[in-house]
């Protein structure tokens, strides 16, 4: 099956910025249809909206100074789009750069705005090397910067942004005792391990 070309860009635009650029991982999470597998290679795999949603919420509770910009993407009209992305945890001084770490995503179009799979890649060391970096940061100039919800370092591809003035508002933010805790892969009794 093919889709149109424009289309696909407002689709993947939609669930571009209500996901990563949002974040409400709620509204995110029904853009999957009730079939869908979300696998993440470090994580496993997620089935449906409801459990795609608690894997986000939940990992970016934790991860409450990540977020994530857009890089690159590639669309095919079968549907499929592929696309890199910059997670970023803001410096607590910001005249230093943000530190990062690359992930890429392959999602695919089920039609009427809705994605019928996602796949996920990221390094675990690279991510290891960031966090570690940020703590470090953090803890020598402001412990509290994580709950302070920064995202300052968007990129340069415009609509894959915020609006001026915006506020990290997640999801999960208001809700942290319905999120399930998820601080290490042991952790998670939902999804299936691989």
């Amino acid at each position: 099956m093919t889709y149109d070309r424009q289309e696909l860009e407002d689709a993947f635009r939609h669930y571009f910025h209500v996901g990563p650029v949002m974040e409400d991982w709620i509204g995110w999470s029904h853009l999957f249809t009730d079939d869908a597998v979300y696998f993440d290679h470090f994580y496993g795999r997620f089935r449906g909206p409801r459990e795609i949603q608690s894997f986000l919420e939940s990992t970016m509770m934790f991860g409450k100074h990540c977020y994530t910009a857009l890089e690159w993407y590639n669309i095919d009209e079968s549907g499929r789009i592929v696309w890199k992305g910059l997670n970023l945890a803001d410096h607590p001084d910001p005249s230093q750069p943000p530190f990062s770490f690359p992930s890429l995503q392959i999602i695919q179009y089920a039609g009427d705005g809705t994605w019928s799979s996602e796949e996920d890649w990221w390094i675990p060391s690279e991510m290891v090397a960031y966090a570690k970096g940020y703590w470090k940061a953090c803890q020598a100039i402001d412990p509290d910067h994580p709950d302070r919800l920064s995202r300052r370092h968007w990129g340069d591809i415009a609509w894959a942004r915020p609006p001026a003035g915006h506020e990290a508002a997640p999801s999960w933010l208001g809700r942290e005792h319905e999120v399930p805790v998820v601080r290490r892969l042991e952790d998670m009794d939902f999804g299936e391990r691989v």
